[in-house]
């Protein structure tokens, strides 16, 4: 098969295959290397597609192999023919066809947060895979346009790593996006004294506060950013800071709730690097939560008076535990006799819990309304009651029967 015979006419290749043969740039010899280059080319891009004893799948590696050495002919020569033929007789297809590839394989791992040099094995044949089947037929402009938005990508990145070593503590995940590493970098030097990473919500939530309190600092970035990436840092603060001071100044959310509220409507989540503070039980009540929260609870972690602040706030309750046995029959016989709408209580918690809690906590009022419902039925005896109390209710300590006489 004579693959040079199947050029796309309109190709930069075939432009500066014919000038670089006319102008004597390609000369005879270049001419037959490049075709035993090519037809190396098509049989290895076949094997990845499939057989390289096929005859459509050569037909289709061809095709692969053209647009590879386009894509990569037109970024080295910038559509320049003289140019171009000039590369193609300098340095060969492979070089063209390789440098498409790297280009490709490249892109792809940035968008996977990777550097092409820390692929594994599995994910370098899916890239592979990828180049030749479809990133080969993509236009040069849109190939570019992919390029180019990973190289941002790269250089936001590096800019993020540059400006996490000028903080102490615990830089965060690579996860996040650079521009949320920066941009929470850039406030902690504006909003704190403590060059410091963020490690728990009391941090972020005092950091939230003095950014509420003066919101003109958010006018401009801080002074002595690393001079290699000031211009991106610079542009990264003038993308985040308006919608920061929409959300954090503008909106009338409550402190706690953009701290520790909901991330699936909370943009905190997307603007900032939020602490790590997924906390599996109710009973962590460390400095991972928020001051609103704290007062609320008075930092207990006792499920009991979990339990009756909850009540307190979907049901009104009054009375203050602990209880007496006769204040928990009671209570259980009138007020607490007839489970709320779970909506009443989903609500308290999105306007008062930290949102890491909250799941626990509801878990927790489904178990007590569950055990009510079965245990405390129309026969139960003050027994039942009285298990029940104190299984679910912060009871007082049963008096203790004063000594007999001698």
């Amino acid at each position: 098969m004579n693959w040079v015979a199947h050029r796309d006419s309109r190709s930069l290749f075939e432009r500066a295959w014919l000038h670089g043969i006319g102008s004597g740039i390609i000369t005879p010899e270049n001419q037959e290397v490049i075709s035993r280059e090519g037809t190396r080319a098509i049989r290895k891009i076949a094997s990845v597609l499939g057989s390289e004893n096929l005859r459509a799948d050569l037909e289709r590696a061809m095709r692969s192999m053209l647009g590879l050495v386009n894509l990569h002919l037109e970024k080295v020569s910038q559509g320049d023919i003289r140019l171009a033929a000039r590369s193609i007789a300098d340095n060969g297809l492979l070089f063209h066809t390789r440098g498409a590839s790297n280009d490709i394989k490249r892109i792809l791992a940035t968008r996977d947060g990777l550097e092409l040099e820390d692929i594994d094995p599995e994910q370098k044949q899916q890239y592979e895979e990828a180049v030749v089947s479809s990133w080969a037929q993509y236009s040069f402009a849109d190939f570019m346009q992919q390029y180019e938005d990973a190289e941002r990508v790269r250089r936001r990145r590096d800019a993020a790593a540059a400006i996490s070593q000028a903080l102490q503590g615990d830089a965060p995940d690579t996860d996040f996006e650079p521009e949320q590493i920066i941009m929470t970098a850039l406030l902690i030097m504006v909003y704190t004294r403590k060059m410091t990473w963020i490690a728990n919500q009391q941090g972020l939530e005092k950091l939230i506060d003095a950014i509420r309190k003066s919101p003109r600092k958010l006018a401009a970035p801080p002074e002595g950013l690393p001079d290699r990436y000031r211009t991106i840092i610079e542009a990264v603060w003038a993308e985040r800071a308006p919608a920061l001071k929409a959300v954090i100044v503008d909106s009338a959310t409550p402190l706690h709730v953009l701290v520790a509220g909901d991330p699936s409507v909370n943009r905190l989540h997307e603007l900032l690097v939020m602490p790590e503070n997924a906390l599996a039980d109710v009973d962590d009540h460390d400095d991972r939560t928020t001051s609103h929260w704290r007062k609320l609870t008075g930092g207990t972690s006792d499920e009991a008076r979990l339990l009756v602040i909850m009540l307190q706030g979907v049901l009104e309750l009054t009375d203050k535990p602990p209880f007496s046995q006769r204040t928990a029959k009671r209570l259980l016989d009138t007020v607490l006799i007839k489970r709320p709408d779970d909506r009443l209580i989903a609500d308290w918690l999105e306007a008062n819990a930290p949102h890491q809690n909250q799941s626990g906590l509801f878990e927790l009022w489904n178990d007590f309304w569950d055990e009510r419902e079965s245990t405390l039925h129309e026969d139960a005896g003050s027994d039942d009651y009285q298990s029940f109390a104190t299984t679910w209710l912060p009871m007082q300590a049963p008096r203790k029967k004063p000594a007999a006489k001698a």
